[in-house]
């Protein structure tokens, strides 16, 4: 019987490329938020949740970490994934034309020599892979969002600009989580 794993965000965030990294025969179910995911696998409506817990150039994940704080899931195990933000745009757009960057906070943040440089006004969405399908339904050869290759391949945008990350250790922590401290669900 295949685990639901939750996660916070659309299929191409980080967290869903995590999760499937992690668990990759398992069944990913999409939460709107850290909070949403932490509760789903509370009420045992999914089995584990792959949240991230700290970026090492944007710090903690203070929503996280509360949740970890003050909840009751356990945390079986951590892992560090190297992220790399790239500038993706709709087909026909080129890095000249954009005005605007579309993404999470802390892809922004971890952005953010880039965006300055370049002279940027930013829009912050829920997570990467949302900031991509922003991306595809405006239309907007002016507006970019900041996500992995993956998401650009997954929603069709062009790379306009690879690795655009403030600092080349660029790595964020992502934590399991479980009802059960002993679930022997990872590995299997």
């Amino acid at each position: 019987m295949l685990k639901k794993i939750a996660y916070s965000g659309v299929e191409g965030a980080f967290a869903h490329i995590v999760a499937k990294r992690l668990f990759p025969d398992e069944l990913y179910v999409s939460f709107g938020s850290f909070k949403e995911a932490y509760e789903a696998v509370s009420s045992g409506d999914c089995d584990l949740a792959v949240l991230p817990t700290e970026n090492s150039y944007a710090g903690k994940v203070k929503e996280v970490a509360d949740l970890l704080e003050k909840g009751e899931l356990h945390i079986l195990s951590m892992h560090s994934f190297p992220i790399i933000q790239n500038l993706l745009g709709i087909r026909g757009s080129r890095p000249g034309d954009i005005k605007t960057v579309i993404s999470h906070p802390k892809a922004l943040e971890q952005c953010d020599d880039y965006i300055n440089a370049h002279g940027y006004k930013v829009i912050q969405a829920a997570n990467t892979a949302v900031a991509a399908k922003e991306v595809i339904d405006r239309q907007d050869m002016s507006l970019a969002a900041i996500a992995s290759l993956e998401t650009a391949a997954r929603y069709g945008l062009n790379v306009l600009d690879e690795k655009i990350n403030s600092s080349d250790d660029n790595v964020t922590t992502f934590a399991v989580v479980s009802r059960d401290k002993d679930n022997t669900t990872e590995g299997e």
